[in-house]
């Protein structure tokens, strides 16, 4: 993973200046866009299904690739922003021992057979292995309901390009599977990742699917939060928010509000939401407080009044791009519930671009 500057603090005077700035500015509200069913070809257009071979319950590990397209994208008037989370339309539960779930995005108009140049971002942004995932029951029975997943790694996206959905999966239970319909009225299923009549580790022949709608939510360039915080003393719970951008070359400053008064504490940076050293993430620590983010740099920063602030100067270096690091606040609080002496805020995730 290519890794980011080693943060800043902000200056004595810069720093109170950018907060009452910061709070005096409201966030874009995300947006949500459904591409409404991604229809499976053979040879493919805007999905590809392959199989890979493997081990597992039914001898099979399925991978495909589903495309939205920029001129789809075109026509939703989507100011350059990042996605922060994807969603399909699942019907019932489900346990798969591998579900990785890759995405990003992509300049090519229709996909190819080879999945780095479909999606130059292999990083993987969530593995839900071994995690039930929960689709919508109806009167009893498994029904559509959207199913949105967070990223890891939100996605750097501008007018002009596509997003690639890339899913590899293989089911835990043979016969216990996710459905899904793509359009209204279809028949289309997913069942590891798609219904096909195939060879095993070799590109499907037959495609019995009708294909997989996809959601996808764009927010603005500042701090993507993800979890929560617990209160301090008082009650109030802090919580991250910025100003500026992570362009290259330019500045953000990351936000941690409702601090208490003064308060001495630090961000904890990292390059994980998900483990550190051998645990899982996020660990909880009692009392409603968790850490959310590999404390692999503590930051010591004091509070102005009831807000403290982190300034992250972007070098002009197009190796940083999409890079991301993982942000937390954590106060000293003698009166805290958890087993240490400090108070958390929510995690947020800062993507260069």
């Amino acid at each position: 993973m290519t890794s980011i500057p080693v943060p800043s603090r902000c200056g004595a005077f810069s720093c109170p200046l950018l907060v009452a700035g910061v709070l005096l500015l409201a966030q874009l509200p995300a947006q949500t866009v459904d591409f409404p069913g991604v229809p499976l070809a053979n040879p493919p257009a805007v999905a590809v299904p392959l199989y890979t071979p493997g081990g597992g319950s039914t001898g099979d590990t399925v991978r495909a690739q589903f495309l939205c397209p920029d001129a789809f994208l075109a026509t939703q008037n989507l100011p350059a922003g990042l996605v922060t989370r994807i969603g399909f339309p699942l019907a019932g539960t489900a346990t798969y021992d591998v579900f990785t779930l890759r995405a990003g995005v992509t300049t090519v108009a229709a996909l190819g057979t080879d999945w780095a140049t479909n999606l130059p971002d292999q990083r993987v942004q969530r593995d839900l292995a071994n995690v039930p995932i929960v689709g919508g029951v109806s009167g009893g029975a498994p029904s559509n309901q959207w199913v949105e997943f967070e990223l890891d790694q939100p996605i750097a996206w501008q007018p002009g390009q596509g997003l690639v959905v890339d899913l590899t999966t293989r089911i835990l239970v043979p016969g216990s599977y996710l459905g899904t319909t793509a359009v209204a009225g279809g028949l289309g299923g997913m069942q590891r990742a798609v219904n096909f009549a195939y060879v095993p580790g070799a590109p499907a022949v037959t495609i019995s699917g009708s294909g997989l709608a996809l959601r996808f939510t764009f927010a603005d360039h500042g701090v993507v939060t993800f979890g929560s915080g617990c209160a301090a003393v008082g009650g109030q719970v802090p919580h991250l928010q910025s100003s500026g951008t992570a362009a290259l070359g330019d500045t953000m400053v990351v936000i941690a509000a409702d601090t208490l008064p003064g308060a001495l504490g630090c961000f904890v940076a990292g390059f994980s939401r998900r483990s550190f050293a051998g645990g899982a993430l996020p660990a909880a620590l009692g009392g409603g407080c968790d850490l959310l983010v590999a404390p692999e740099l503590l930051l010591p920063t004091a509070a102005q009044g009831t807000n403290a602030a982190l300034g992250l100067p972007i070098p002009v270096d197009p190796a940083l791009r999409s890079a991301v690091v993982h942000l937390q606040w954590a106060q000293l609080d003698a009166g805290s519930p958890a087993s240490v002496p400090l108070t958390f805020s929510d995690g947020g995730t800062v993507v260069v671009f």
